[in-house]
């Protein structure tokens, strides 16, 4: 007779005890669905996770948001914080991503998501820390979700002809046609870390960058004055997630090695990172066609003849099959969450 569930949990979260897991602090620092994915997989371990958002989105509801009420973009801490909390039906992320429409005739409400207008409405009542704090506590939420600031700043990036472009969206979104590289990015005007943020990733004991667009994303973080200082005094394992695929805005052309220089050509605290998560199991040749057709996608691929290119950016290398199943199932290329933090968590 199998034990009742209730042990089966006992007696792992006794072992993780023993192997000094329980209560670990792990700080995620990005946006996109790669923040949801970590953080949705550290949320079945009994660890203490902290989202780091970005919060530099100028397009979308958070966008229309932002430049109409001044608010943070609620985007990325919207999907962090349903990544956190009890949803095993997934009911708060299928009301939380819900866009009010009225048909073809447009109303104040268009395209905004329930729980972008929730999180401006807290901003608005409590301030922006206290009210993604209050959204945390309604939710029952695993952990914490951060602002890296509160100041509002735009992202900027040089291009390859010399020529600069302003705002997130400008820059991810750019058309297929457009054949510029991303040469460098920078915020203006400057923004600072806000203090609970800097005290999570100086506490933390694992940081995790990615997966993720390295210029929209991941690196808007590291341009906040104050980002980089918090990781240098932090004594955590500094780890990446690199991503599945490239993405022809920003990372055209790109080997599994070129996103680690990107990423180090600005200031992660350390001269290189202390793992790297990389997947090993091909994308399915089916999926490549449509991603090739959609928006010029091509895979990240690893090979064990990186390994010596990769040292110098990364002390160790964990490779392993990271794909969804369920992804692959809707022709989605996704790492899977729970493999990911498995993964981090025996760090």
């Amino acid at each position: 007779m199998k034990p009742p569930r209730f042990w089966d949990g006992f007696w792992y979260y006794m072992h993780l005890m023993q192997k000094g897991i329980v209560g670990k602090r792990i700080v995620t620092i990005g946006g996109g669905t790669g923040g949801f994915t970590v953080n949705r997989g550290l949320h079945s371990y009994p660890v203490l996770p902290t989202a780091i958002c970005t919060v530099f989105d100028s397009g979308g509801s958070s966008g229309m948001l932002r430049d109409e009420f001044g608010s943070l973009p609620q985007g990325d801490i919207r999907r962090c914080l349903i990544a956190l909390a009890d949803d095993k039906d997934d009911t708060l992320r299928e009301m939380f991503q819900y866009r009010f429409q009225n048909g073809h005739t447009p109303t104040a409400l268009s395209d905004h998501s329930l729980g972008n207008l929730l999180l401006l409405a807290a901003e608005k009542t409590w301030g922006p820390i206290e009210g993604i704090r209050r959204v945390s506590r309604m939710l029952g939420l695993h952990g914490q979700v951060l602002p890296i600031s509160i100041d509002n700043a735009h992202l900027c990036a040089e291009l390859s002809d010399g020529s600069t472009i302003v705002g997130e969206t400008e820059i991810d979104l750019r058309p297929l046609d457009d054949e510029r590289l991303v040469r460098r990015v920078w915020l203006e005007p400057s923004a600072v870390i806000c203090r609970e943020a800097s005290e999570a990733i100086i506490n933390a004991d694992i940081i995790v960058l990615g997966p993720g667009d390295i210029y929209s994303s991941i690196i808007p973080n590291l341009l906040v004055d104050g980002t980089a200082e918090a990781l240098r005094q932090s004594k955590a394992k500094v780890v990446y997630v690199a991503n599945l695929m490239t993405k022809w805005s920003e990372t055209r052309n790109f080997a599994l090695p070129d996103f680690l220089k990107a990423l180090l050509a600005y200031d992660i605290g350390r001269e290189k990172f202390d793992a790297v998560l990389v997947n090993t199991a091909p994308i399915p040749e089916d999926l490549l066609p449509l991603y090739a057709q959609k928006d010029k996608s091509t895979p990240v691929v690893f090979k064990p003849s990186l390994g010596r290119t990769l040292s110098r950016y990364t002390k160790d290398i964990i490779a392993d099959n990271f794909l969804s199943k369920t992804g692959l199932e809707q022709k989605l290329v996704r790492h899977d969450s729970g493999k990911l933090a498995k993964r981090i968590i025996e760090l």
